[in-house]
């Protein structure tokens, strides 16, 4: 076995380092020192006078007047321009008046009469019936009438101024300036100096004895009585030409008409006291039974008769229920965007469609009129739509669209001409 040897290098033997003495002085003599310095110190600047070290004008340049003018100015800008601001926000209001345009709507619908309503549809009423005849009298009124020649009448003044008295037979003539000739109806005799009034009719039929208010000599007589005794006329002669009635079928059936009016109002009392005084409104259907006339149609007739006799069924019913019901029909039928103006009840149509007389229900047939306008929910007057436009810009639009026939637009403060994007300073009013 072989022994390794050792390849461990022995270590240097190291010099002893030589000692340096440093002489430290003990720490009470250096606190000692210490407070002596600051001692001294504090001692100095206690005993020395304060100095004041002035500086340049040129090293710091101190603010000049108009710097501070500018300062104010900017700052009472900007309180202005705040208060203007507040001011204008608090006071902005712009007024939008519409004059919008009305239309007329209606309603037609049918409602149930019953003696006892069981639903909102019913409404409670009676059914009567009766019959009715009558024959009246009546005179031509002229309308289908013909003219036919006749003779001419009048009432004359005959003069005497001669000195004796004269009689004038019978058919004496009596002559115009026109020579149109007319004869004494009667015979009669004037006295000397006096005057008689009598009647003369024309020689001839027609218009040319029509004559106007004239003078009359008398042919019958000399010259010279013509110029004593004479007449004279102060009204118009008429009877030259006489008009005829003729009855024409027209007239019949006016006067038929007329008659059947008289027989419903008369009927419809006697079924009113039948029925009672409960229920106010009423509906009507009249069937004629039987029409006759006593003359036919184109006869000249001084008078004639007509025969009539009908049955008449009324049913009265609530009046106020059935306005109501027909109001609400009108407003379902108005649509969004629309408010009712004002209905025509006193024109509210009601009509008899069909009735049971035995069960006392019938049927009435209503039409109701009215008018409406758009009203303030319409989407049409949504403010949002008028942002940025002025009077004459919302008034185009409105009239183009059939909803306005006005626009007025009134804005606070007088520089806002436009509607402002602040809903809540904007208001619509409906005129």
């Amino acid at each position: 076995m072989t022994e390794k040897k050792s390849t461990k290098v022995p270590a240097k033997k190291r010099a002893p380092r030589k000692s340096s003495v440093k002489k430290v002085s003990p720490p009470l003599e250096e606190e000692k020192k210490v407070s002596q310095q600051v001692f001294v110190r504090e001692l100095k600047t206690d005993l020395e006078p304060p100095v004041h070290h002035t500086k340049k004008k040129s090293e710091v340049p101190s603010p000049s007047l108009s710097f501070y003018r500018r300062l104010v100015i900017g700052f009472v800008g900007i309180v202005v321009l705040v208060l203007l601001t507040v001011l204008y926000f608090s006071t902005l209001k712009v007024t939008i008046t519409v004059t919008p345009v009305s239309e007329d709507i209606s309603t037609e619908f049918v409602v149930d009469i019953v003696p006892v309503p069981v639903s909102a549809s019913e409404i409670k009423g009676i059914v009567a019936t009766g019959s009715i005849g009558r024959t009246q009298t009546f005179v031509p009124t002229g309308e289908g009438s013909t003219e036919m020649d006749d003779i001419a009448k009048g009432m004359v003044t005959i003069y005497n101024t001669s000195s004796a008295s004269q009689t004038l037979v019978k058919t004496t003539r009596l002559l115009t300036p026109e020579e149109v000739l007319f004869r004494l109806e009667e015979g009669v005799t004037v006295p000397a100096g006096g005057s008689v009034e009598a009647v003369v009719y024309a020689d001839e039929v027609g218009a040319l004895g029509n004559i106007a208010p004239t003078t009359f000599t008398i042919p019958g007589l000399s010259q010279s009585k013509q110029a004593l005794i004479y007449a004279e006329s102060t009204e118009v002669f008429t009877g030259g030409v006489r008009t005829i009635a003729v009855v024409t079928q027209t007239e019949l059936d006016t006067a038929a008409e007329t008659l059947k009016s008289t027989l419903v109002a008369d009927a419809l009392s006697m079924l009113r006291a039948q029925a009672g005084e409960e229920n106010d409104g009423v509906a009507l259907d009249v069937q004629v039974v039987e029409e006759t006339y006593s003359i036919e149609p184109g006869t000249q007739a001084e008078s004639y008769e007509v025969t009539l006799s009908l049955v008449v069924t009324a049913v009265f019913y609530d009046e106020e229920v059935l306005k109501e019901i027909a109001e609400e029909q009108l407003y379902a039928e108005m649509g969004q965007g629309r408010q009712l103006v004002s209905t025509d009840e006193d024109g509210m149509e009601v009509s008899l469609e069909k009735f049971d007389v035995d069960l006392g229900n019938a049927n009435l047939h209503v039409v109701l009129m009215g008018k409406v306008m758009t009203s303030r929910t319409s989407d049409a007057l949504e403010i949002r739509r008028f942002v940025g436009m002025n009077e004459q810009e919302i008034q185009t639009l409105l009239l183009k669209e059939g909803v306005a026939t006005q626009v007025h637009m009134h804005c606070f403060p007088f520089w806002v001409h436009k509607v402002p994007r602040f809903m809540d300073h904007v208001y619509l009013e409906i005129e």
